[in-house]
């Protein structure tokens, strides 16, 4: 049986399964692997089936266990799972599956259950935890199974004893993440045993992490973080980053000893704690030495960076939406944007408080098109959350008094703590609250609720903000000032850009008609806080994608734009020899060929005389039309205090 048909006959008994790669139990997709598994036909096909060449891909086959309990029975290298698992009265009446090894894979029924150790070579895969499943093979050696039944319900001995092993403690009454609890756990994390693999390095860290999350009373973030600095980097091999945060979530919900049973303030109840150190007078030369000091964590470099907030202003309609989903389908792929390096692939969550989920889906998909990028990848590491899912009211008012939601802060927070998230897009700005945009007080409230999100959360945040009215004008373009509201939105933001359609000068300096500048966008730096502004404009063309609904949908295509300086001088010159060749004259007055061009050249017809002078002015060295040049004749004064003649002439 090939391997694509042994996946799809394990997912038709109902078992979710995603690729390993050959010849091997790594799961080929970074990340988290439990968001692939499927029991999808389609999907199946779509991992196992070259699309190309239509040939089967040799991955082995993972089983996601989170559904169920598989006892994982260990006999190599001289190890006695088989019988440790039949003196605490484990049976093999149910699926069972013998590995290459010759141990083996239990499947029952029951309640999830952490992936731990319950002896020495028995381990549990249970939630978020995963085997290999028949018809993989390793060396030559295959999975079979033994016993080909319906799975049971698990051993009442097995049973019991997780039970025993996962009975919770006390929840003694602390204070979660105070300072004392941290750098206890800083201390302990500091000297404990790393985890190594083959030296039962799974029930090593979740020992650890339960003494942080339980003993010390640390929340599983914090315990998450803590854990990443000070104890994944002696490890061998470290942890995955969400693999290891299963394992502090975990430790939190099956972890058995007495709640903040190491904390301070339980320790010594009764007895006087000491104050928490001051936050001034942290001391002299404090700052870091230069080997300690982080790269920036650049999500796309200039662009988006992990616990920051950037923004960009548009006028209605100018594609702010668009332009954010062409940046997270190029983050979720890690494909570098508009020419700015984009450091790694991650996914990207979005709110959108104007158009609802399909809406956002047609958008996506006419992306993709536009850039070639595979819909189904893109959409699988898009989460969209729209206003008809949830209200985004992350402050307001009530009885005059501004409230934070914290209640929904947090569970935002929740959502974009996952380690492979790396984006979160919040699309426009002014549906996120409920407060005044003109109102300093209020912004700056909004703005650290942002800063919150994307700090505790570790991701970028990208806020997509209106301009003020004639945001688009030459003058404004660039300018911090075009933002709407308060300028406290954008002065607590790092990074800023504005969006607008072409200009009318736009149009002359690129060599664009006044009907083909309408399909033109620009995106300008308007502040810098890590690095110098750029002159530099990024162009974006309009373009209309037929999706498979039959729908047409706009999107920005990025594409390069190269400045004509001729364009204009050769228009206008082309203009006045015309009427002076119909005219049968060799030369007219500067207020003749203003009026001329106002009325002949619609990119002009509402600048003013001066502005239209100044063009003018290029004649002074000749442009050439045809056989003949244009030219811009300057006459002196033939008496003192008189006035220069000036003359557009045809030679």
């Amino acid at each position: 049986m090939s391997k694509l048909a042994a996946a799809l006959a394990w997912a038709a008994r109902g078992f979710p399964v995603f690729p390993l790669i050959p010849n091997g139990k790594t799961p080929l997709y970074e990340g988290a692997w439990y968001d692939y598994a499927t029991t999808n036909e389609d999907a199946i096909r779509a991992y196992w089936l070259d699309p190309v060449l239509k040939t089967e891909h040799d991955y082995n086959i993972g089983v996601d266990c989170s559904d169920m309990v598989v006892v994982d029975i260990d006999v190599k290298d001289g190890k006695d799972g088989y019988n440790q698992y039949r003196q605490i009265g484990g049976t093999f009446d149910t699926l069972v599956v013998k590995t290459p090894t010759g141990g083996f894979h239990c499947y029952f029924e029951g309640p999830a259950s952490a992936n731990v150790n319950i002896a020495k070579d028995i381990e549990i895969r249970s939630h978020h935890g995963y085997v290999v499943a028949p018809g993989s093979t390793i060396d030559g050696k295959p999975y079979e199974i033994t016993n080909n039944v319906a799975p049971n319900w698990i051993p009442l001995a097995v049973d019991r004893l997780l039970t025993s092993v996962y009975k919770r403690g006390t929840d003694n009454h602390i204070e979660i993440d105070t300072p004392a609890n941290i750098q206890a756990g800083i201390n302990f994390l500091e000297t404990c045993p790393p985890a190594i693999e083959g030296q039962r390095g799974d029930e090593t860290t979740f020992i650890t992490a339960a003494r942080l999350v339980r003993e010390i009373g640390l929340s599983t973030w914090t315990a998450f973080e803590l854990m990443r600095d000070y104890f994944n980097p002696r490890c061998s091999p470290p942890w995955q980053l969400d693999e290891l945060l299963r394992k502090v979530e975990n430790a939190a919900q099956y972890g058995t000893a007495d709640l903040g049973s190491l904390d301070p303030s339980v320790l010594f109840r009764g007895a006087a704690v000491p104050p928490p150190p001051p936050i001034l007078g942290m001391g002299w030369g404090n700052a870091l030495d230069p080997g300690s000091i982080r790269e920036r964590p650049w999500l796309i470099e200039r662009v988006l960076m992990r616990e920051n907030t950037s923004i960009i202003g548009a006028a209605g309609a100018a594609g702010k939406s668009s332009l954010g989903l062409v940046i997270a389908a190029h983050v979720v792929l890690g494909k570098d944007f508009a020419g700015y390096k984009t450091r790694y692939a991650c996914k990207v969550a979005i709110y959108n408080g104007e158009d609802d989920t399909e809406e956002q889906s047609r958008r996506l998909l006419a992306v993709c098109q536009a850039y070639n990028f595979d819909y189904v990848t893109v959409k699988n590491r898009i989460m969209f959350i729209s206003f008809e899912d949830v209200d985004l009211n992350l402050a307001y008012r009530d009885s005059g008094k501004v409230v934070r939601n914290e209640n929904l802060i947090k569970q935002f927070i929740d959502i974009l703590r996952d380690p492979d998230i790396g984006l979160v897009i919040l699309d426009p700005l002014v549906d996120t609250h409920s407060l005044r945009e003109d109102d300093s007080s209020d912004m700056n409230t909004v703005m650290a609720i942002i800063r919150r999100i994307a700090k505790e959360g570790n991701v970028a945040a990208l806020l997509m903000h209106h301009t003020r009215k004639g945001g688009a004008s030459d003058d404004k373009i660039g300018n911090m000032e075009t933002f709407r509201g308060s300028s406290g939105i954008v002065y607590k933001c790092r990074v800023a850009f504005t969006l607008s359609d072409a200009t009318e000068r736009d149009a002359e300096d690129y060599g664009l008609t006044d009907e083909a500048r309408h399909m033109w966008v620009r995106m300008d730096d308007a502040k810098m806080q890590f690095t110098l502004k750029s002159k530099d404009t990024v162009w974006f063309r309009k373009v209309g994608i037929k999706i498979a609904s039959g729908d047409v949908v706009g999107t920005l295509h990025h594409e390069l734009l190269t400045r004509n300086v001729n364009f204009m001088r050769v228009r206008l010159a082309e203009l006045l020899a015309q009427q002076m060749i119909l005219a049968n004259t060799a030369s007219m007055t500067i207020t003749q060929a203003i009026t001329l061009i106002r009325h002949g050249e619609p990119l002009l017809a509402n600048k003013k005389d001066v502005e239209i002078r100044e063009r003018i002015e290029a004649f002074a060295m000749g442009v050439k039309v045809g056989e003949r040049s244009v030219w811009l004749h300057r006459e002196p004064p033939k008496t003192p205090g008189g006035s220069e003649k000036i003359a557009i002439v045809l030679r």
